[in-house]
Formats: C-alpha cells, sequence, structure tokens
C-alpha cells in the first residue's frame, strides 16, 4: 500500500563506492557546478535521481516503478520486489537506505464519484481541511498530509491508461503522506528494509486507517420530533439540519469569510465558532450516511486484511 516513497543514500552506506558510479544506471542526465560543489540528476525508471559527493536522492512512486502505474497497491511482499529491483537497476543495495517520505495508499472502487462523499468528511483534530477542486479533498498539517480524490478523472487527465478491470469505476483514492520527521512520528529509524517488515506493515496500515477514523463524520440531515420540547430545541434542531446539508465546505466558507473581514477581534474566536459548528453538525440528531458507512466498511476491511 506504499506509493511515493523518498530515499536518502548517504556516501557512507555505498561501502566505499562513489555515489557517482551510479550514473551508467541513469538516463536524461544533467550536469551542475555551484557553490555547494557538483552534482548531476538523471532517471531510473519513475524516479529522479540526484547524485552529490555526500550522498544519493531518489524521488518518485515505488508503486509505478515496479508496475508502470500506481493504480496497483503494492502488498507487503511486492514491496520487498520492488525495493529489489530499483537496487538491481542502480546496482547498489536500497535496503539501507533512509526514508524521508511515505505515502500510503490505495484505490477503493465505490457506487458513487468520490466528490459525493467529500460532505460527509468533517473537520479532524490538528489538521486543516481544504477542498481544492470539486474532486480532491485535503486535510493538511506541518508533518503529514490526507488526501482524497478521484483517481479516474487523475488518470485521464494525466494520460494514465486505467486497466480494464477498473474502467467504468468510480475509483476513490485515500492517501496519508508522512512528509517530515518519520522517524519521530513512526517511532522507528525508518529505512528501505524496515518497509517490508511485518509489524511496521502492520502498524503503519493501522495509522493508516485510525487518521481515517479521526475524522468527524457529518450525519444525514433527520429532524427527531419526537425530541423537540422547547422552542430552543426545534430552533437548534433545524439549525443542525441546515449546518448538515450545507456540510463541512460550507462551515469552512462561512468562518474563512468572518477572518477574511476580521468581524472578531481574536483569532480565537474563529476556532471556537468553527469547533462550535462542527459539533453542531456531528450532533446526535440525524443518521450516518450510507456512503460514509460504504467507506468506512470498504477501509476498514482493506486495513484488517492487508498482508
Amino acid at each position: 500500500m506504499f506509493d511515493t516513497v523518498n530515499f536518502w543514500i548517504d556516501r557512507a552506506e555505498l561501502s566505499g563506492v562513489s555515489p557517482f558510479d551510479v550514473l551508467h544506471c541513469l538516463s536524461e542526465i544533467t550536469e551542475r557546478q555551484n557553490d555547494r560543489g557538483y552534482s548531476c540528476t538523471g532517471k531510473a525508471g519513475d524516479y529522479t535521481v540526484n547524485v552529490y559527493e555526500t550522498g544519493i536522492s531518489l524521488k518518485g512512486s515505488l508503486a509505478k516503478n515496479y508496475y508502470g502505474d500506481n493504480l496497483h497497491t503494492l502488498r507487503r511482499w511486492e514491496v520487498k520486489q520492488a525495493i529489489e529491483q530499483l537496487s538491481d537497476n542502480l546496482h547498489i543495495d536500497i535496503g539501507t537506505a533512509k526514508i524521508n517520505r511515505l505515502d500510503v495508499s490505495t484505490i477503493i472502487q465505490t457506487k458513487r464519484p468520490p466528490s459525493d462523499y467529500y460532505g460527509y468528511l468533517g473537520s479532524k483534530p490538528h489538521f486543516e481541511r481544504l477542498q481544492s477542486t470539486p474532486d480532491t479533498l485535503y486535510y493538511n498539517n506541518n508533518q503529514r498530509q490526507i488526501i482524497f480524490y478521484d483517481k479516474t478523472r487523475e488518470a485521464t487527465a494525466t494520460g494514465v491508461e486505467i486497466p480494464e478491470i477498473l474502467q467504468n469505476s468510480n475509483l476513490f483514492r485515500y492517501e496519508l503522506r508522512y512528509i517530515k520527521r518519520l522517524n519521530k512520528q513512526l517511532k522507528t529509524d525508518l529505512t528501505a528494509a524496515k518497509l517490508y517488515d511485518v509489524e511496521f506493515y502492520r502498524s503503519v496500515i493501522g495509522s493508516w486507517y485510525n487518521e481515517f477514523k479521526a475524522i468527524q463524520k457529518i450525519k444525514k440531515q433527520s429532524f427527531m420530533i419526537d425530541n423537540i420540547n422547547t422552542v430552543k430545541e426545534a430552533e437548534t434542531a433545524l439549525f443542525a439540519s441546515l449546518l448538515q446539508q450545507a456540510g463541512q465546505s460550507g462551515i469552512d466558507e462561512f468562518v474563512n469569510d468572518l477572518k477574511a473581514q476580521k468581524r472578531f477581534g481574536s483569532r480565537s474566536d474563529y476556532t471556537k465558532l468553527r469547533a462550535d459548528l462542527n459539533k453542531m453538525a456531528v450532533a446526535k440528531n440525524g443518521n450516518k450516511s450510507d456512503l460514509i458507512k460504504e467507506l468506512e466498511t470498504a477501509i476498514f476491511n482493506i486495513a484488517r486484511y492487508a498482508r
């Protein structure tokens, strides 16, 4: 379930071999000379390889390098094969390389287009929610990123051929991207060989599941008339229903508009307002959407049976 995996191989890990010895394995080589010294950039499959006097940087998709596309999911034993393949292609041992970016992801075939699900995915503690396009939803913080997007549309836009078995399907992509301080987040000294370790693999897939679970889910609007006994309760029920119809995007847009006009004197007031509205949107009134139930079941089963 790994897609983008970026590696750094320190010169000390090359057993006395110069980093520049990999150049004969690369294509499209360019050279640079600046204050930092001499360096080269080339291609090895899907990977962009930067070669410095101090070591080698590899940036790309491990899945795409192995399969030719990233529509398929790399299982644990295939991760091992993919790393061995990359090692063979470069004639160096990638197993000891440090990891400085890791994307955990897979495709879920859904009943509806991915964008139909986004309105039910609410806020997440310590993350900023951002729907940049109708097809893409981000949750950002300074160390990792969650992204949901329409893989069918993305593949079509970039000219990637969709396998026949996946054609005419709604392909919902869920990625968890570790982009900074990976060792601290994952509580391990993360190297390439660690990626196919059984315990680590299970742990990181569990984290992938838990990150989705921690996202607040917006419920379908539903009036619980039997529980309304006062005018205030009726007003609250109606307001909660309207919030649920607006979805998380409606809440975010409202708060951001207030912030842009500097309506409050303290930044904490916007945070409190957003939290209060989010709490109301996911209150007990209403029922969980069938779309969210579908996603929760699919993601739970992927995490449970990932091997």
